[in-house]
């Protein structure tokens, strides 16, 4: 927001102004100083109120009635210029003057002046975020006819891809869609960290992991945390790459991975053609896989006494997860595991677990 009254030696219009010294201060009339007389720091300039006018106003609030002549006098200035400051505040719906002579400014009740004048700030934001897409676009479509290498971006080493990950998981607004197996780059905490802010502002998070990750129990845990804060997950038991896509216009693609992490590739893929393919294959991948750990999980009358634990297990059935993966993550022994498996196809009517997993998706229990 620009200044509306800067304190040097130019006046508003960028010319050199007439100072005259305020009795006993040395200050120069219509160029207060910066300060605030104990009255705490400017807080209005991005609701385009300069500091003066500012303090004009917190004049206003503490004072009956004041005409420009008045307020000078308070604010060590020439009367034009208080006289213009209390014209800004009444344009800003912060002051009414009177009818009569000479005029007289009273404050408006700053719950209702300025909480107006916030909302309509806001509203002026929205409206320049909205041209916000379609700038970029263009920019961005000029940019590839130029030079379509700006259409991919080589991120080498890990340190590289982690902040780029970092960056654009903070920029995310609308929502993120994530392939996700072995092997890691990002350490657990960082990783956590991240989705957890997104999930906090209300970005939506799907993400699709392979039978893979369940086997790993610190994945796992990870997974089952993220899920209990938002987070829509499914599995299959093998996604065809890694992927992370940002509001369906930026990707990430790790390209290379090394077994110990130290050296790696990826691709940052910006909005094209390519971009919204992968987001295709995603939403095709979405359709076949299985949501895990309760997630998007709904109530039907078929199954109104199903228990958690043969809920998670029907999960983990149909994601197609080994008997020793499937105890690790519900703790059950395998001999407990085998006889709950007996009861849930049975009551399904099923003859095998292949069978058991239609049978659920069919009656809506996954």
């Amino acid at each position: 927001m620009p200044v509306l009254f800067q304190c040097n030696r130019f006046n508003r219009r960028g010319k050199p102004g007439r100072f005259r010294s305020a009795a006993g201060t040395g200050q120069a009339i219509g160029c207060p100083g910066r300060h605030t007389h104990g009255q705490g720091e400017p807080v209005l300039e991005s609701l385009g109120l300069d500091e003066p006018t500012e303090r004009a106003y917190r004049r206003l609030l503490a004072s009956p009635p004041l005409t420009a002549t008045q307020l000078a006098r308070h604010q060590s200035c020439s009367a034009g210029h208080a006289r213009r400051m209390l014209d800004e505040l009444a344009a800003a719906g912060l002051a009414v003057p009177s009818a009569g002579r000479p005029t007289r400014y009273a404050p408006v009740d700053p719950r209702i002046g300025l909480a107006a004048l916030i909302r309509a700030r806001r509203l002026e934001l929205e409206r320049a975020s909205v041209a916000l897409d379609t700038y970029g676009a263009e920019f961005h479509e000029r940019k590839l006819s130029s030079d379509p290498s700006r259409l991919v971006e080589i991120i080498e080493g890990p340190t590289t891809m982690s902040a780029w990950l970092t960056e654009l998981m903070a920029g995310a607004e609308h929502e993120v869609l994530c392939f996700d197996t072995p092997p890691y780059l990002t350490a657990d905490a960082t990783a956590q960290q991240s989705e957890e802010d997104l999930l906090a502002r209300g970005v939506r998070a799907r993400a699709i992991y392979s039978s893979e990750v369940l086997a790993i129990p610190e994945r796992a845990e990870l997974l089952r945390q993220l899920v209990l804060r938002g987070e829509q997950a499914r599995v299959l038991p093998h996604v065809p790459l890694k992927l992370l896509i940002f509001d369906r216009r930026d990707a990430i693609v790790p390209l290379t991975a090394s077994a110990d992490g130290l050296r790696s590739t990826a691709a940052l893929l910006h909005r094209s053609p390519l971009c919204d393919a992968l987001v295709e294959l995603f939403e095709a991948c979405w359709r076949q896989a299985t949501p895990v750990f309760g997630s998007e999980a709904q109530e039907t009358e078929d199954d109104l006494d199903l228990s958690a634990t043969d809920r998670a297990l029907l999960h983990l059935l149909h994601a197609g997860l080994k008997d020793e993966t499937t105890c690790r993550q519900l703790g059950l022994s395998e001999r407990t595991l085998r006889r709950r498996i007996t009861d849930l196809t049975a009551r399904l009517g099923a003859t095998s677990r292949f069978q058991a997993g239609a049978q659920a998706v069919r009656r809506g229990w996954l």
